[in-house]
């Protein structure tokens, strides 16, 4: 079957489900859009009217404050007294109210103050104080500077007008009417103050013309696409939207059914049927509209009437079934890019990072799984269970490395605690290699990028080498570890040598007494001849005492010595054939038994002295693993006399083998283990701290470039810890300067890597261990 990208199938699925749900938003749009079309109109136009009756309020508010202000302004004195200032108040409050034709103020004794905006800019003042009342104007500039005026008789009486007696406590709205000032239709607006006995005494009114109401009208109109009317109960028009031959100039009010359109009185008519809204049909055209009165506390009985084509909604629909068609092919056309992107940010991306989490987690690095950035839940929810599987797998790993290292840690214990010798070594060469090892990646250099010790894992590595360095040693027997003289196998048989020379020792008392009875006149000459034989028992037996402690070299005399001592005989009266190990009984199986009494040498190497190996040598797995090592024939040779004859230290050949096998046994130990990938060059480091730079180290016999850093560190480390160690059964332990002598011979030799006892030596590690692992007396100067 053909395979498709991820993208291609989400795309091709996105194009045709673009195409079929466009397909259906138009064949439904046509069967909901009329019902969703006239409600928004009806909701614009509730927000038109909302947005009127707002502005008409505010507007109300704004001006019953000016007007409030101009009552209560300098009212304990009379318009003479405070002209000026009621004047400049006026002029400022009619400035600032863009809506206010003309502002002004009377009082009870027909005194007038007015400013007005038409047909000039002017403020009048009408003084009745004195004999010859006067109608003067001051006509002004934007600055308030006069620039003419003009003065007549004064025939106007403003409490004769409509507004002054309709004014009350509170703001009154007037009936359209005349302008006296400006000869156009407009609504006063008018407040006054009365005096204790309830008299009228000041009233302050200001102008509102019909063109500045129907301007309001016009630009809300805009918004819905129509018309607005406001007209009165008695179906007078006040203001409109739409301009009507003289609307702005007329001067007389205009009735609805006067328009030239007859849905508007129509729709005046259904309001006292209760019906607000509705269909008319006027001028060839359906109009739908929409009354509603205006609050209350406008003050008047008025409505607002709003009429919209049926054919605007109808084109609106239309055109939004044409925008929805346009829109599909577009998408489809120019979305892909788009699409695409936003496919790869929403699926494709997590998809991807979902994937690398998964890599992550099989590269087992779980510190990288974290959750992705996404918004669709399912995805987030995956990533979420990702992060907390790699918690569980990190947490289960470490627990498994937990055990790991306390099983490690118990191992080295356990060799440590085999020999009380040696206690300690496991523990402490660990810590000494860390501390070089840090040394070099602080302050090596180039030896630090060679060392390579980067990551948790690559220590964790190291350090398990360098506990593990010994591990070989659980098949090492312990006499053989702790072998502290040449005759010493489970025990020091020096005991069995000494006892023999108890034996001579009596046989010449014996003989002495023997021949002191026979001969008694010889008594002087026999005790000379028992006190010369006894001194050379106890210098026999302090030479051979002194051989196997092994601290000095055996010359070639030494051997001769330790083979003439080996020749004189003592006579065995017992069986040597009874209480014997089964091990013991099988050596003997194949050799004569010497009946009783049998002569035997003081020092001998016998037969039974020489102990088989236990299988033979793998030589194929010897070669598979690299191993370069002499294989001694027998596994041990404890013969007395070839013992003693090991010219150094205290062990023979097959027991040095013994010692060295260790390192066989690590490498065979830790290649056994099925450990894993990170870990997976422990046996390379732990196997490799007894190779040399020269290439006579063993078990392989490798040269420098061949030895991994972290072995020549943990050989450093091992040298270093048993050559300072005090708990050696077969040494003294050596001061700092006596150690680093030999070590620096050793560096020279070849035995250890330069590079990395340099860096020991220049940032003085070896210090920093002997304070913390060294006796007083063993640091001195170096």
């Amino acid at each position: 079957m053909k395979k498709y990208t991820f993208t291609f199938s989400i795309l091709s699925l996105f194009a045709g489900l673009t195409l079929i749900l466009s397909l259906f938003l138009m064949g439904n749009f046509f069967l909901r859009g009329m019902k969703q079309a006239y409600e928004i109109t009806e909701d614009k136009i509730n927000e038109s009217n909302r947005n009127i009756t707002l502005a008409m309020a505010e507007s109300l508010q704004s001006v019953s404050t000016d007007l409030s202000i101009l009552l209560t302004v300098g009212s304990e004195k009379t318009f003479t007294e405070n002209r000026d200032i009621l004047l400049k108040i006026l002029w400022e409050q009619m400035r600032d109210g863009s809506h206010i034709s003309s502002i002004f103020i009377a009082d009870d004794e027909g005194s007038f103050l007015q400013a007005r905006r038409s047909p000039k800019l002017a403020v009048r003042v009408i003084d009745r104080t004195g004999e010859k009342p006067q109608d003067v104007y001051y006509y002004k500039d934007s600055g308030y500077a006069t620039v003419s005026e003009e003065a007549v008789a004064a025939e106007y009486d403003p409490r004769t007008r409509q507004w002054y007696e309709a004014a009350g406590k509170t703001i009154s709205w007037s009936d359209p009417y005349v302008f006296a000032s400006t000869s156009k239709l407009g609504i006063t607006l008018s407040v006054a103050s009365y005096s204790e006995n309830g008299k009228k005494t000041r009233v302050a009114a200001a102008d509102f013309s019909l063109g500045s109401l129907s301007s309001l009208l016009k630009e809300k109109a805009d918004s819905i696409n129509g018309d607005i009317v406001l007209f009165s109960k008695d179906a007078d028009v006040i203001a409109a939207s739409f301009d009507i031959a003289g609307m702005n100039d007329r001067k007389e009010v205009i009735k609805l059914n006067s328009l030239n359109n007859p849905v508007y009185s129509a729709a005046f008519d259904s309001i006292a049927d209760g019906i607000l809204t509705g269909s008319e049909k006027g001028g060839g055209q359906t109009y739908e509209y929409f009354v509603e009165k205006l609050p209350s506390y406008i003050g008047k009985e008025w409505y607002i009437a709003s009429f919209v084509k049926r054919s605007v909604i109808l084109d609106e629909i239309k055109a939004t079934m044409f925008t929805t068609l346009l829109i599909s092919i577009l998408i489809i056309g120019i979305t892909y890019f788009p699409v695409l992107y936003i496919l790869k940010k929403l699926f494709i991306n997590p998809i991807h990072r979902l994937k690398l989490m998964t890599d992550a987690v099989a590269d087992n690095k779980y510190d990288s799984v974290k959750h992705i950035t996404t918004v669709v839940s399912e995805f987030y929810s995956l990533s979420d269970s990702m992060v907390n599987m790699s918690v569980s797998i990190k947490r289960h790993e470490q627990a498994e490395r937990d055990l790991i290292d306390s099983f490690i840690k118990i191992m080295a214990g356990a060799i440590d605690a085999k020999s009380r010798y040696t206690g300690g070594h496991c523990e402490r060469v660990p810590q000494l290699a860390v501390m070089i090892a840090e040394t070099i990646n602080e302050k090596g250099g180039d030896l630090a990028e060679t060392l390579n010790l980067r990551t948790e894992s690559d220590w964790r590595e190291f350090k398990i080498a360098s506990w593990l360095h010994d591990c070989g040693k659980v098949t090492t027997p312990e006499y053989v570890v702790d072998k502290a003289t040449k005759l010493e196998t489970i025990y020091n048989r020096i005991h069995e040598i000494r006892t023999r020379f108890e034996v001579l020792y009596r046989d010449d008392i014996i003989e002495y007494y023997e021949k002191l009875t026979e001969y008694p006149e010889k008594r002087q000459e026999l005790e000379a001849e028992l006190t010369e034989r006894r001194k050379q028992l106890y210098d026999d037996f302090d030479f051979i005492a002194k051989c196997n402690i092994g601290g000095e070299f055996m010359s070639d005399d030494d051997i001769l010595k330790l083979n003439a001592i080996a020749q004189r005989t003592w006579t065995r009266y017992f069986c040597d054939r009874k209480g014997l190990s089964i091990a013991e009984e099988l050596r003997l199986k194949d050799i004569e038994q010497v009946p009783v009494p049998a002569e035997e040498k003081l020092l001998s190497d016998r037969k039974d002295h020489l102990i088989p190996r236990e299988g033979t040598i793998d030589k194929d797995e010897y070669e598979s693993f690299g191993f370069n090592v002499t294989v001694p024939e027998y596994a041990y040779n404890i013969g007395e006399l070839y013992n003693l004859s090991v010219r150094r230290g205290t062990l023979t050949e097959e027991e040095r083998y013994k010692i060295n096998e260790h390192i066989i046994m690590t490498i065979k130990m830790l290649t056994g283990i099925k450990l894993p990938s990170e870990l997976e060059r422990v046996p390379e480091y732990a196997g490799g701290h007894h190779e040399t730079m020269i290439g006579n180290g063993y078990p392989r016999g490798l040269k420098s470039d061949e030895i991994p850093i972290p072995a020549k560190i943990i050989a450093v480390a091992d040298i270093f810890e048993a050559l300072t160690a005090s708990d050696r059964p077969y040494k003294k332990a050596k001061t700092l300067s006596e150690s680093l002598k030999i070590m620096e011979f050793m560096k020279k030799d070849g035995h250890i890597d330069k590079d990395v006892y340099e860096i020991f030596i220049r940032e003085k590690v070896y210090m920093r261990y002997a304070e913390k692992f060294l006796s007083k007396s063993q640091i001195d100067e170096t």
